[in-house]
């Protein structure tokens, strides 16, 4: 099960980076690129985790047709842990060093605001200010962690259900 989980982990996680910084390589950064970037993020974010769907099925054909749900979870949750595990170190290399100015910005596009406008950093003050730890990088990372894991959760879940075997499971 341990080979399963890193292949298909390793394979999550390539799907989450490769795709996110190509998408960056063609929107940019920046508060015109932020919708079409959510769009691909949580698109991103639902393949890498149905890949979990993909590993149950391929290891229960490796275990002669035989899975029970307790196995097909495990598989499941460990590769939802590690991507989100890569969504959270993403976000922290998106946020340090991609786009350092990625609060100021987004809260620029979502409140409909002019990053230039003489009033903006007062403004931003303020919202800083009230939010305080949910800006701050660990939320943020841990935040982007439970939004893939709680997903591969979902998928583990469902996944169980399908693929375990019915009627009496034996174990050698």
């Amino acid at each position: 099960m341990k080979a399963f989980i890193q292949k298909f982990g390793i394979i999550s996680v390539a799907i989450i980076f490769g795709v996110n910084l190509i998408s960056i390589a063609i929107l940019g950064v920046g508060g015109e690129s932020y919708g079409m970037g959510e769009i691909i993020g949580y698109a991103t974010i639902l393949v890498a985790e149905l890949l979990i769907l993909v590993a149950i099925a391929q290891y229960k054909k490796q275990q002669g047709g035989v899975i029970t749900f307790g196995q097909a979870f495990k598989l499941g949750i460990g590769i939802a842990a590690l991507g989100g595990l890569a969504f959270g170190l993403y976000n922290v290399i998106y946020i340090l060093w991609i786009d350092p100015l990625f609060n100021e910005r987004y809260f620029a596009y979502s409140m409909n605001l002019d990053m230039n406008a003489p009033d903006f950093a007062d403004q931003y003050a303020a919202f800083a200010a009230e939010q305080g730890f949910f800006l701050s990088i660990p939320f943020q990372t841990f935040l982007m962690f439970m939004t893939v894991f709680l997903i591969g959760l979902v998928i583990s879940v469902i996944g169980g259900l399908v693929f375990q075997s019915k009627g009496k499971v034996t174990t050698a």
